[in-house]
């Protein structure tokens, strides 16, 4: 009787980072239980973040700073498990693509501050920064249930990438309504800003995270 190899895939590791993730939403519902449930359920009331710009609400709250990190968790897990093969279980290959996706969300928010204060628009461009980096908040807190049936219901990338699609698509129409005052008056200065710091680093991370 031949003997037959058995793959075992070690991924104690996304159960732990899945853990950790749950451990910092714990954290944020025990600091602000009102402004999670709020970026919960964002996508459906969007006077929740005009509200936030006209108390001029700050972003490096600890809590903000939790959910941001929280957010790029989740979306580099994310981006692990649709990019790299199932049986891949480095973690030193999330680390490395966690610390990618950082430097991007971080660099972003520098550049957009950048170009609108170069294009004069810093007023205008307030609410729309708001919905923009609010509304990817709230996807990251829709995608992680879906991160985790993926991962332990059925693993099907066909699922998470049909879901995070629906996210993204409703986000980015979300944004451009929202914003539409800007959109119409600013349409050459907004294509722009899309196809320069929407599309073209999007790119750039895909060629990195998948270069051999």
């Amino acid at each position: 009787m031949q003997a037959i190899e058995r793959i075992i895939t070690n991924n104690n590791w996304i159960t732990l980072v899945i853990v950790f993730a749950v451990i910092l939403l714990a954290i944020m519902k025990l600091l602000k239980p009102t402004k999670l449930f709020g970026y919960t359920v964002a996508f459906v009331t969007p006077s929740f973040f005009k509200k936030r710009v006209e108390n001029n609400v700050s972003s490096r709250t600890p809590f903000q700073l939790l959910l941001s990190f929280f957010s790029v968790i989740i979306i580099s897990l994310f981006v692990f498990l649709i990019l790299y093969p199932i049986n891949n279980n480095e973690f030193f290959d999330y680390l490395l693509l966690f610390c990618f996706v950082a430097i991007y969300f971080v660099g972003k928010i520098i550049l957009d501050n950048i170009l609108i204060n170069v294009l004069g628009i810093s007023i205008l461009a307030k609410y729309f920064l708001t919905t923009k980096y609010g509304y990817l908040k709230n996807l990251a807190l829709w995608l992680f249930p879906a991160i985790i049936l993926y991962q332990y219901a059925f693993l099907n990338k066909l699922f998470l990438l049909v879901f995070f699609g629906i996210l993204f698509i409703f986000r980015a129409f979300l944004i451009v309504k929202n914003n539409k005052k800007i959109v119409i008056s600013k349409l050459f200065y907004f294509i722009l800003y899309f196809c320069t710091l929407e599309i073209a680093p999007l790119l750039i991370v895909y060629k990195v995270t998948t270069f051999t």
